[in-house]
């Protein structure tokens, strides 16, 4: 080419994937984006594109958007014969006869250190399980799912009060500078890849909406990091009645209890102490009842019951 730029494919979906295609366009000619077709969403369920179509729309880049990755799209992809491919975020699984056809095959963006934490929440499982460090792989994906052999990894420290969607953020920001060099160093053959060691194998399971329902028998420590984890879906939760409030702001308390886990311990101004397992005490700043503003406690208190001992 003209300009000098490894012909690249890109195939990504949500959010995450823009910060790293501003610095790919930047490296590399990115000559066909695969993102998945518009879906409907939002309270009147219109019709919404997807942020990786809106960027190639606005880049001018050329996309497609299949329901299915069959062999029209394998055809498309060896016409324009990549050097290389990468996945972030998809959505879909990429089949052997289309990530076999770049000279590099395709390459995936994982914010884990693989083995650990395969899967598609391996941030949020990191923040819930209390990790301190996590980091960000590069890897050749194969049939199964983030099994592929290793390119390139880099740690990053998970900072004490970051929730999911601010370290994601930061992840992406920060690896999207790094990923282009990467992908040089690949295609110039700087770096080798290497297979993952099964015996240090863990998932990082999808999160189901029914894991924000608190269990007041855990530690408030835990409650806290699931709090973290699971912001800003689904969140955590617990009931009065059959009406759902939700938690917006927490931390653990200094205190200790033996009372019954779930026990309002104190309600002032400020807070909404609730004893936890391991006679910890979660501080509960701020909540939202289902269909209501955000607020203290102590203002939903004026006009609801708060019972001694929550569900």
């Amino acid at each position: 080419m003209a300009s000098g730029k490894d012909d690249l494919v890109f195939f990504g979906t949500s959010e995450v994937c823009i910060p790293f295609l501003e610095a790919l366009k930047e490296s590399f000619n990115l000559k066909l984006i695969i993102t998945q077709p518009d879906s409907f969403g939002g309270r009147k369920k219109k019709l919404i594109k997807p942020p990786v179509r809106i960027f190639a729309e606005t880049e001018q880049i050329n996309f497609i958007q299949p329901e299915k990755l069959n062999t029209d799209i394998r055809d498309m992809i060896k016409e324009i014969d990549p050097v290389i491919g990468v996945v972030i975020s998809y959505g879909k699984f990429i089949p052997k006869r289309i990530f076999e056809i770049p000279r590099f095959n395709i390459v995936n963006v994982h914010f884990s250190l693989l083995p650990m934490l395969r899967g598609s929440a391996p941030v949020q499982r990191a923040i819930e399980a209390g990790y301190e460090i996590t980091g960000i792989t590069v890897f050749e994906i194969e049939r199964s799912m983030d099994s592929g052999p290793i390119w390139w990894q880099k740690k990053f420290k998970i900072l004490p009060d970051e929730k999911s969607d601010e370290l994601i953020e930061r992840l992406s920001r920060e690896g999207s500078v790094l990923l282009p060099e990467v992908i040089k160093d690949i295609i110039k053959g700087k770096i080798k890849k290497s297979p993952q060691k099964d015996e240090k194998v863990t998932f990082a399971d999808i999160i189901n909406k029914k894991e924000g329902r608190i269990n007041w028998d855990i530690s408030s420590k835990k409650l806290y990091n699931r709090f973290r984890a699971f912001h800003p879906w689904p969140g955590i939760f617990f009931f009065i009645g059959n009406k759902k409030i939700d938690i917006i702001d927490a931390i653990p308390g200094e205190l200790s209890h033996i009372s019954t886990s779930g026990t309002v311990l104190e309600l002032n101004k400020k807070k909404m102490l609730v004893s936890c397992g391991g006679k910890s005490v979660l501080e509960i700043l701020k909540i939202q009842p289902s269909g209501k503003k955000a607020m203290t406690p102590y203002i939903y208190s004026l006009g609801n019951k708060i019972p001694d001992v929550l569900d």
